[in-house]
């Protein structure tokens, strides 16, 4: 898995949330209360990105249809069994990084 450069910390205070693209694949990056966490950034439902959608209370709303998901998580609102994949998160000299 490589270790993908994804954002400044400073650019990524509590309560953003920023898409990511790297070649084909598609990650949201969220800063819920401090911590970060990185997700799959597009929504099983229709292929929405989730990363041009809102975030608000922790929760990633797809721009398409309004579909939520925990930032935390990765589970949908309305059923936990539909989950986005989540990726390991580092911080290095200022800079975020994903293990992809």
């Amino acid at each position: 898995m490589p270790l993908l450069e994804v954002a400044r910390v400073e650019d990524l205070p509590p309560g953003t949330s920023t898409e990511v693209i790297v070649g084909v694949d598609t990650y949201v990056v969220c800063n819920h209360e401090g911590t970060l966490h990185a997700l799959d950034g597009i929504c099983p439902h229709r292929n929405g990105p989730l990363g041009a959608g809102n975030y608000a209370d922790g929760m990633l709303i797809c721009p398409y249809h309004g579909w939520e998901f925990s930032c935390v998580t990765g589970e949908y609102d309305r059923n936990p069994d539909v989950k986005l994949k989540k990726f390991p998160v580092k911080v290095k000299e200022g800079l975020i990084y994903i293990l992809a």
